[in-house]
């Protein structure tokens, strides 16, 4: 399996029609192609040899796609780094994996002496609009300068790529993705989630992550059309969505939750819209139900994945979202296994096979599991257990093969001596018509050894009390599961993938315990 064979095959069958729309500019899939191969014959100019590192600090855009393709067909290993980390923390990594060449935008220009300085990397490039800084090249000079480039791209078990880990369970690690990995992956999606070359796709999640990744090159590889948005804005979404007749689009929950809420919804035209894929993180039933009534002619594919099996590995197609002759709605439910991935729940830590419906960790094992973590044997051993990789993902399977996630498996809460699971009490709680966002926590309790505890953000112009929210769940739950004590915010804190950092709500309750739950 080659990276490049997807990017090739949209320059040979779609060579003339649109391949991706960044705000005013519009390029064809052919002048990508050839935009491609010559900045490639950039950077080997530049001294880039088959296996180097090539970082990208940038926000999302149409030199960006250029970007990953070019390191690729250069031989190079493309590694995306997130625009949320501090320079400290992008330091760490660009010591971590010793980049060849760092690849900057204008966002990101003044961080890039400081950066260089930091990890000894001698060569930059600038990319996008904005003045070229002296001590760097410009991307459309490289493109301009040096002829095409041969493919001498790898294949197989070849790394291709370095994608690094959230870090919401600690230190952030590199997952290598090799191009059996990512191709394998791209072909997955398209047809688990059903892209084609009339799909037009908005991305907004960050290319640093494999859900603004993954499907960046399941659709080059389906000859579709990426429409861009540097990061993600609700207004600017629906926007975009309006005025290019986006097709489809992938939210996580958290900006599902923004777009139906939000203000202005009702002004714009998302009647094109026709798939909607959503996941990274477990969204509430209120909020899937709310988004399916704001866009009727829409449907919504729920999908699950993480960086080290390379995105996409269950889903839930739109037809088991309800009842039919087929069974009872698996809404619920986050999804079955995707082509060509095996599924199995085990005790936390591996094992053998539970029985269906009995809960324990989610394991994965397939083409697309990463061999592991840059420069970290250890981590990848403990990440493994006899060729299966451990998710850290609670859940069960049902008797018809759905796997149900219940939590992650640290966040189990243990309160009295049972077992709590927080997207329980968080779905009771999501369906208060007072409630826009929540995220449920364990805190130490000296009387039950850890308590239930909600974390909830308003909607605007709404409130309830503490006793309001635990009569609305105790109408819905066991008494045990309820709340025990409620905190109000304005916002929760999110990581760069959209996802809840729980571990920064349970911080100030644990930090001086000998033992805390994350």
């Amino acid at each position: 399996m080659r990276f490049m064979s997807s990017l090739e095959r949209a320059v040979q069958t779609r060579g003339r029609f649109p391949a991706v729309i960044d705000g005013e500019t519009t390029r064809t899939w052919a002048e990508v192609g050839e935009r491609v191969a010559r900045l490639a014959g950039g950077l080997v100019a530049m001294g880039v040899e088959p296996g180097d590192r090539v970082a990208i600090l940038a926000m999302n855009s149409a030199d960006y796609l250029e970007a990953l393709y070019a390191i690729a067909r250069a031989g190079a290993v493309s590694v995306p780094l997130n625009t949320r980390w501090s320079v400290e923390e992008t330091a760490a990594a660009l010591l971590d994996f010793t980049p060849k060449v760092l690849i900057v935008d204008a966002a990101f220009r003044d961080q890039a002496p400081e950066l260089r300085r930091r990890a000894g990397i001698a060569s930059a490039i600038h990319m996008g609009p904005g003045p070229v800084p002296a001590e760097m090249e410009g991307h459309e000079a490289l493109i301009a300068a040096h002829a095409p480039l041969p493919d001498r791209s790898g294949s197989g078990e070849d790394l291709c790529s370095l994608c690094y880990t959230g870090g919401t369970t600690g230190r952030s690690k590199g997952v290598m993705l090799t191009h059996a990995n990512l191709t394998f992956a791209a072909v997955n999606w398209i047809a688990s989630l059903h892209f084609s070359d009339e799909t037009v796709f908005l991305h907004s999640a960050g290319f640093f992550h494999l859900a603004g990744s993954i499907p960046l090159f399941a659709l080059t590889m389906a000859g579709g059309t990426h429409v861009l948005l540097p990061k993600f804005d609700a207004e600017a979404a629906m926007e975009t969505i309006q005025r290019r007749r986006v097709t489809y689009c992938l939210f996580v929950p958290t900006m599902i939750n923004t777009l139906v809420n939000h203000p202005r919804s009702a002004d714009y035209d998302l009647s094109s819209l026709r798939l909607i894929e959503y996941g990274a993180s477990p969204i509430s039933l209120s909020v899937l139900e709310a988004a399916m009534a704001r866009l009727p002619d829409c449907r919504f594919i729920q999908g699950y994945g993480l960086t080290e099996a390379t995105a996409l590995t269950l889903s839930l197609p739109w037809r088991h979202h309800f009842e039919s002759d087929e069974g009872p709605s698996k809404r619920a439910a986050t999804g079955r296994a995707a082509y060509g991935i095996d599924v199995r729940i085990a005790p936390p830590g591996g094992g053998e096979e539970l029985p269906r419906g009995e809960a324990g960790e989610i394991l994965l094992r397939g083409p697309q599991i990463t061999p592991g973590y840059w420069n970290q044997s250890e981590q990848t051993a403990a990440a493994f257990h006899d060729g299966w990789l451990l998710t850290g993902d609670g859940g069960f399977m049902d008797a018809d093969g759905f796997v149900h996630i219940t939590d992650r498996v640290k966040d189990m809460i243990v309160s009295g001596g049972e077992n709590v699971y927080s997207k329980e009490v968080e779905n009771a709680i999501f369906a208060h018509p007072a409630v826009q966002d929540c995220a449920v926590i364990a805190i130490p309790s000296e009387e039950w050894g850890e308590a239930v505890h909600a974390v909830v953000v308003f909607r605007p112009g709404r409130s309830a009390t503490f006793e309001e929210i635990r009569a609305h769940c105790r109408a819905r739950l066991a008494g045990f599961k309820c709340p025990r004590s409620l905190e109000v915010r304005d916002a929760l804190p999110l990581s760069a993938a959209g996802k809840i950092v729980k571990a920064e709500l349970r911080a100030p309750w644990w930090a001086d315990r000998r033992r805390s739950v994350g």
